[in-house]
């Protein structure tokens, strides 16, 4: 069973992978397609782009992790104190496009069990999400990806959209910064509402649903021209993804608390990212009309 389980996930990563390179050629970008194990159990596979023509990263991981000491980010979830071992696995996808007129993405998937002595599931949730983070923002395309997210998640109930659009909202905020760190999209966890073979249904058409949105997005903005001083603002702005994912993000904590493969966990990062004191016009123009986009309320 935890091998189809497994199947399920590395499909949705296969997916991504295809999509992406095709912005590449082998010659235009270095790629990093590693397969791995650990010796604590379980393993992966972190599949990485870097200095493309297109991308500066994008990094479309799997793994498939195992223990008998819950990581603290993970334990507060827990009901069943009977549980002796967990497995935890999903698909993580983050984009960092070269061009600053592309927002960079997120998605992650992910299913958690817990299993007792028996190797018996006897508790399970699954999680997940998108969101998008412009740097330059475009009214079409926000509205436009938070109307696909809505669409996907009203086949399983009208109520799921407008919640994990708020869920998103709060989890992917800077409380130093008192900022958003994008425009949203969906967020969810510890969610076991649904049936498990529905709630994998969901995980898939959800990752299904990021990718064709943001794939508008890119063909939409990808023949944009851009100057030194655009990128210059896009890395700027990459310090507040930066900053987010090295402090908050539950998924970072989870994976360096449970001895994951560091590598892998923090290819998140952005390859290049900047932080200014103090800031020119050009700068603050565009930041200002950045943030004023962040304030909005896409999720309607």
């Amino acid at each position: 069973m935890i091998a189809n389980f497994e199947q399920h996930f590395k499909e949705i990563q296969n997916l991504i992978i295809d999509n992406y390179s095709c912005f590449e050629t082998t010659k235009s970008c270095t790629i990093s397609d590693d397969n791995w194990k650990r010796t604590k159990g379980g393993g992966g596979r972190t599949f990485i782009i870097e200095d493309g023509k297109f991308f500066d990263k994008a990094a479309i991981n799997f793994s498939s992790i195992s223990g008998t000491k819950l990581p603290q980010s993970a334990r507060d979830n827990i009901k069943n104190k009977k549980a002796t071992l967990y497995r935890a696995m999903g698909v993580s996808v983050i984009t960092h496009p070269k061009n600053p007129f592309i927002p960079t993405s997120h998605m992650n998937i992910r299913l958690f069990l817990l299993l007792n002595k028996k190797k018996e599931i006897i508790e399970w949730w699954v999680g997940g999400g998108y969101d998008l983070t412009p740097y330059f923002p475009y009214n079409k395309d926000c509205l436009m990806w938070h109307k696909d997210a809505k669409q996907h998640f009203d086949l399983f109930n009208k109520k799921y959209y407008k919640e994990f659009a708020k869920n998103c909202d709060d989890y992917f905020f800077l409380p130093h910064r008192k900022e958003k760190r994008g425009i949203g999209g969906v967020f969810f966890d510890n969610f076991n509402e649904l049936d498990l073979d529905s709630s994998l249904e969901m995980l898939k058409n959800t990752s299904k649903t990021y990718l064709n949105s943001y794939l508008k997005i890119i063909n939409l903005r990808k023949g944009r021209k851009y100057t030194a001083k655009d990128k210059s603002f896009q890395e700027y702005r990459r310090g507040r993804y930066a900053e987010f994912n090295l402090l908050y993000d539950r998924g970072t904590s989870f994976g360096l608390q449970s001895g994951g493969r560091t590598e892998s966990i923090l290819a998140s990062l952005p390859p290049q990212a900047s932080w200014k004191y103090k800031k020119d016009s050009f700068f603050i123009k565009n930041e200002t009309k950045l943030l004023l986009a962040l304030q909005n309320k896409w999720r309607g």
